[in-house]
């Protein structure tokens, strides 16, 4: 568990790289809707989430840097009986406090008016301001209808005189660099996600279909302690691998096929995102087998490849080039530039908060990045899809394979299979 001392130091740490004499309004958002009088199932924006530690819906960070002095203020809900009956108790303000570790938690209905003191230019209760810092990510909304990015524009309306900013990119630069409490999260995610997967071994088959899996996945992780799905898990048999984002998980598993499973568990927020595939009865064919090694060579590679100051755009084009020359030596295409063919993603992302953390691909790796190693490679007229992704943590001197001990070996796999338990 994240401490609050960690949350206020992520906040200090956004504070420091603010302008003076500036203020700080971020939103939680607002559940979007899925139909008539339903809404999805609210998740607080990412980044709001990680300097606050508050995921009720509609709240509200204010924050005031007057001659390097900061002013923090938490705005959430007040009591409503009747909504309380409905859809659940909302924090109180003492919780807020204990929670964030900010002090100064006022109702959203004090909001507007408290906003309208701070930078109304005649009472200077907080100082004179010169810069207003908003999060402008397209998704965020304030209320069903309204973004962070209209707020902005009423706002710059009435206060022609102040400046503007996007802090979207400075908090994900921010959330890219994971601490040791982060790591552990992300260490317990995948640990959590190998016993899913373990179970999924014991339990395949020929004759399964693709969602009795994945709903076995979601039990035990969820069994285990009620932990959620990183994202909708995906097992794809057979040519349905070749689909990246396979949707509809509805096929009959047949002896022969290759099972691609990408599915990943959370704890604490984190999320874990592993990738294998194994198959349906047992053992690789020649042809399958030829495939997977050289998609686990690259992997391999990646992980020997991966040390701060590389990007993942540089790691991208050593998979790239690694598939390509190894697929054409076993005569799976016909040249090099046929690789984009069987090949047609990238080798790596940022994981932590969104199981894509929202980092830019061309910015070198720090140590405490974590990302993801998920080389793959897909046959259409084969009806063979294969990817292995492992979560790798940066290191000062290069990195460290988080989910190692998930198995991968083509020999573990099909002893695994063998030796059920």
């Amino acid at each position: 568990m994240i401490s609050v001392k960690e949350f206020k130091d992520r906040r200090n740490k956004l504070y420091s790289l603010l302008e003076d004499n500036s203020v700080l309004i971020l939103y939680a958002g607002v559940a979007k809707k899925l139909s008539a009088d339903e809404d999805y199932e609210f998740l607080a924006n990412r980044n709001f989430y990680y300097l606050t530690n508050i995921e009720q819906e509609g709240s509200i960070l204010l924050a005031i840097k007057s001659d390097q002095i900061i002013t923090e203020f938490l705005f959430v809900s007040e009591y409503d009986e009747n909504k309380e009956k409905w859809t659940g108790i909302r924090l109180t303000s003492e919780e807020a406090c204990k929670k964030s570790g900010i002090t100064n938690v006022l109702y959203l209905n004090t909001f507007e008016a408290q906003l309208a003191m701070i930078l109304n230019k005649s009472l200077h209760t907080f100082g004179r301001f010169e810069n207003i810092y908003l999060d402008l990510d397209s998704e965020i909304k304030v209320s069903e209808r309204t973004t962070t990015r209209e707020v902005m524009e009423k706002m710059q309306e009435k206060y022609q005189e102040l400046k503007f900013f996007d802090v979207y990119r400075t908090i994900c630069d921010l959330r890219g660099v994971k601490t040791a409490q982060e790591v552990e999260e992300v260490k317990e995610a995948v640990a959590k996600t190998k016993i899913g997967l373990n179970n999924i071994i014991k339990t395949l088959q020929p004759g399964m279909f693709e969602y009795q899996l994945s709903a076995l996945f979601k039990y035990t992780i969820s069994d285990f302690d009620n932990s959620d799905l990183s994202f909708p898990t995906i097992c794809a048999t057979g040519k349905n691998a070749i689909i990246l984002h396979y949707p509809n998980g509805k096929s009959k598993i047949e002896a022969g096929d290759l099972v691609l499973f990408d599915l990943g568990a959370k704890n604490n927020g984190y999320c874990g995102d592993i990738s294998r595939t194994f198959p349906a009865s047992g053992r690789f064919s020649e042809l399958q087998r030829t495939i997977y090694e050289i998609v686990l060579g690259c992997n391999k590679m990646i992980i020997k490849s991966v040390k701060p100051g590389v990007t993942l755009k540089e790691l991208q084009q050593k998979a790239v080039d690694y598939m390509a020359r190894k697929c054409l030596e076993a005569n799976l295409i016909k040249s090099l530039e046929d690789i984009r063919k069987v090949y047609y993603h990238s080798v790596s992302h940022h994981i932590g908060l969104d199981c894509h953390d929202p980092m830019n691909m061309t910015t070198p790796l720090v140590s405490g990045n974590i990302i993801s190693d998920e080389p793959g490679l897909y046959f259409k007229e084969l009806g063979i899809g294969v990817r292995i992704e492992d979560d790798i943590l940066v290191t000062d001197d290069g990195c460290y394979c988080l989910s190692g001990n998930i198995i991968k070996e083509v020999n573990d796999i099909e002893k695994a299979m063998l030796y059920k338990e």
